[in-house]
């Protein structure tokens, strides 16, 4: 199909409706919870370890994990989210250069310019469970706990400096001590209980008329057909949506 003419086309919105997660970022999780323990940041990284993979498996690699990134629902459950920097068909020996992120949670291959891949995900994860456990971005033995070895162990797996060597791209962190008392199936389908509940964010208008994503509503605007000088940034386009046709003007074939 080719563009309806310009008589027939009138200036309009284009909406995006998403989710809302009632429980904040896990940033303001960790800002509440300070150091989590060890069975609490073990339920939230097998949490990730399942939407990293999940996200590997499809080609895409995130590039900006990090905790303001990962939303919490009212039931305490994780939910990645942003995915503004991620890349696609990102498969086998494929890679990219392209230098973005968050600082702090950037992998060595990326800060040094060089090629990488899914490796980037997992360097990311390996800071952010260490800061559940530390409450801090950097890697010391010494602000891990004596009884948590299998924590020090992952974490150091996760932040080796060669992406070919990390664990995640290199072994089965799934089968990682520190993963040893978690059963993947009740993970993966939300039967696990989470450790903390949160309380629904203070910022919410009570009463306020429900949102139906059937029926989106725009708000007013211009009823004056498209100019020509806007119409030519539609150039190109070879697609129009039979339900904006006006009911005098089928849409051009």
């Amino acid at each position: 199909m080719d563009l309806v003419p310009n008589d027939c086309f009138k200036m309009g919105l284009v909406l995006l409706g998403m989710e809302y997660v009632t429980g904040g970022d896990f940033h303001q999780l960790l800002q509440r919870k300070g150091r989590l323990d060890i069975p609490s940041a073990r339920f939230y990284a097998a949490e990730l370890v399942c939407g990293i993979q999940y996200l590997h498996s499809k080609g895409i690699i995130h590039r900006d994990l990090k905790p303001s990134n990962i939303l919490v629902t009212e039931t305490g459950h994780t939910k990645i989210a942003d995915f503004g920097l991620a890349l696609g068909n990102i498969y086998g020996d494929r890679t990219a250069t392209e230098y973005t992120g968050t600082p702090g949670f950037m992998a060595p291959e990326m800060l040094a310019a060089e090629e990488y891949n899914a490796g980037v995900d997992w360097y990311a994860f390996g800071i952010i469970l260490n800061i559940m456990i530390t409450n801090s971005h950097k890697y010391q033995r010494g602000l891990l706990k004596a009884s948590s070895k299998e924590a020090k162990n992952i974490i150091k797996k996760l932040l080796r400096e060669d992406p070919s060597k990390r664990l995640g791209v290199n072994g089965n962190i799934r089968a990682h001590r520190f993963f040893q008392c978690i059963d993947w199936d009740s993970v993966e389908t939300l039967r696990m209980r989470p450790p903390h509940i949160p309380k629904p964010l203070n910022n919410i208008q009570r009463g306020s008329r429900p949102f139906n994503l059937q029926i989106l509503e725009a708000a007013e605007v211009n009823n004056s057909a498209i100019s020509p000088n806007h119409q030519a940034l539609f150039t190109g386009f070879s697609f129009t949506n039979i339900s904006w046709k006006t009911p005098d003007h089928p849409p051009a074939l």
